[in-house]
C-alpha cells in the first residue's frame, strides 16, 4: 500500500540525551566518514605502507572521527558509562552491532543491529551513511562519485545534442547495472560506438571502465561464476546470490577475450549495480506494461523515460490519451539499508513538472517498520511525494492507464 507524506502524523523530538542535544545519527555518520577517510588514506599510501596495513592502525585520525569519538564520550558521560577509553575501543566496537555497544544510541531498532566495519571494509550501512549524508571531507574521493563523474563526462563527450547525450548516459548507466563482468572485447565494441577521447587521447569510455572495474588477465577464453539473475560474480562456495532481494543462483559464464576481462570493484557494485537493480526491474516491468497496452490497441499509450534529465529522477512514466493529452509520473527507486538515513537525506528535485512523484522502495525493504521509520523522517520536510513499494507502484500505473482509457 502507498501513503502520501502530507497525511503522516507529525513526530515529536527525541529524548535520548536530554540536555546534550546530540544527534546519534550524526554521530554514526561522522564515524562512518572517519572510517571512509582512513580507508581512502590507506589506499593512497598502500605502496609505501605495504599490504599488512589495516584500517585505523596508521596515520593521523580524521577530524570527523575525532569529533564522533568526542560525542561518544559525552554520551557515555550522560549515561554514567565510562566509555570509550580510547580510539581502539571505538575501532573494536565498529565491528560489533551498534546495539552491543556499551552506550545506548538513539537509533531505530533495525539500525541498531548494523555494524560499521566488516573486517577491514566499511559495511554497506556505513558506506550508505557517508553517501547519503554527503560528508564533504570524503565525498569527492569516494569511488562511486568518481565513477558518476566519469559517466557524465563520457556521455557529454559522445553526444552533440541533449537527446544524444541523454541516450549515451542511459546506455553507460545501464552498462553498470547489466554487466558487472565485462570482456575486453565488449569494451572495444563500446569504444567503437562511443569513440570520443579525452585531451590525453584516451577514450572517455575506457576511463570510466578503469574507475569502475578492475582488470583480470585471461587471454583467449575465460569462465567465471556469476549470478544468473543480476550477473554479479560469485566466488565458491557461494551458490545463491548474496545481494539483498536478488533470487539468483550461480551459473557459469564463458566469455571470449583478447587479453582478459574486467570485474566491477566493490564500490561500483554496491552503489551503481546493486542499487540499480530495483530501477531496472521497474524499467523492465514498465516496458512490459506499455507493450501490453499497445498490443491490446488500448487508447492510452504509456512511455518510459530512463534517468530523465541526466538522472535527475530515476524514471518517468508518461500517459498519453485523448487528443494528445499527456500526464507524467516521476519516480526515484531506492534500495537502502537504513530507512532513517534515507528519510533524513532524501531531497527530491523540483524539476521537471509532473502530476505525481514517487519514492519507490525495493520490495524486500518495504516492511511496515521500514516504511514507518522512513515516513517519520520525511514528514514536514518533503511534501507531495508518495512512498510506495515497487509492486504497488506498477499496479497503480496499470490501473491509472485503464482509468484514463475508460476501462477501470
Amino acid at each position: 500500500m502507498s501513503s502520501t507524506l502530507r497525511d503522516i502524523a507529525p513526530i515529536g523530538p527525541t529524548a535520548a540525551h536530554p540536555g546534550l542535544g546530540l544527534d546519534d545519527y550524526q554521530t554514526v555518520e561522522l564515524l562512518a566518514a572517519g572510517l571512509a577517510r582512513m580507508h581512502l588514506n590507506r589506499q593512497h599510501a598502500r605502496k609505501s605502507l605495504g599490504p599488512e596495513d589495516r584500517i585505523g592502525t596508521s596515520g593521523a585520525l580524521p577530524r570527523a572521527w575525532r569529533t564522533a569519538v568526542t560525542r561518544l564520550w559525552w554520551t557515555g558521560l550522560a549515561q554514567l558509562v565510562d566509555w570509550p577509553g580510547d580510539d581502539l575501543d571505538v575501532f573494536a566496537a565498529c565491528r560489533r552491532p551498534l546495539d552491543a555497544w556499551p552506550i545506548r544510541l538513539d537509533l531505530t531498532e533495525d539500525d541498531r543491529g548494523q555494524v560499521l566495519l566488516e573486517g577491514d571494509d566499511l559495511s554497506e550501512f556505513a558506506e550508505q551513511s557517508v553517501a547519503l549524508a554527503g560528508r564533504q571531507d570524503v565525498e569527492a574521493e569516494l569511488v562511486e562519485n568518481r565513477v558518476f563523474g566519469l559517466l557524465m563526462a563520457a556521455a557529454q563527450a559522445n553526444g552533440r545534442t541533449p537527446e544524444e547525450i541523454q541516450a549515451a548516459y542511459v546506455a553507460l548507466r545501464l552498462l553498470l547495472v547489466h554487466q558487472p563482468v565485462l570482456s575486453d572485447l565488449d569494451i572495444i565494441k563500446r569504444v567503437r560506438a562511443m569513440p570520443a577521447a579525452t585531451p590525453k587521447g584516451e577514450p572517455y569510455v575506457k576511463d570510466l571502465v578503469r574507475a569502475a572495474y578492475r582488470f583480470q588477465p585471461a587471454p583467449g577464453t575465460v569462465t567465471v561464476r556469476v549470478c544468473d539473475s543480476c550477473g554479479n560474480p560469485l566466488t565458491a562456495p557461494l551458490v545463491r546470490c548474496p545481494v539483498a532481494g536478488c533470487p539468483g543462483q550461480a551459473r557459469a559464464l564463458t566469455m571470449p577475450t583478447l587479453e582478459g576481462y574486467w570485474v566491477q570493484n566493490r564500490a561500483t557494485r554496491r552503489f551503481h549495480h546493486d542499487a540499480g537493480l530495483v530501477e531496472d526491474r521497474l524499467f523492465q516491468r514498465s516496458d512490459a506494461l506499455a507493450a501490453q497496452l499497445a498490443e491490446d490497441d488500448f487508447p492510452v499509450r504509456v512511455t518510459l523515460e530512463r534517468y530523465p534529465l541526466m538522472d535527475t529522477w530515476d524514471g518517468s512514466l508518461r500517459f498519453t490519451y485523448g487528443d494528445g493529452i499527456s500526464e507524467c509520473w516521476l519516480f526515484d527507486a531506492k534500495d537502502t539499508v537504513s530507512a532513517t538515513l534515507l528519510g533524513r537525506c532524501f531531497s527530491p528535485p523540483p524539476e521537471p513538472e509532473a502530476a505525481r512523484r514517487f519514492l519507490v522502495l525495493a520490495q524486500h525493504r518495504a516492511t511496515p517498520a521500514y516504511r514507518g521509520d522512513l515516513e517519520r523522517e520525511l514528514h514536514g520536510r518533503v511534501r507531495g511525494i508518495t512512498v510506495i513499494d515497487e509492486t504497488t507502484f506498477l499496479r497503480q500505473a496499470a490501473q491509472h492507464a485503464r482509468r484514463l482509457g475508460g476501462r477501470a
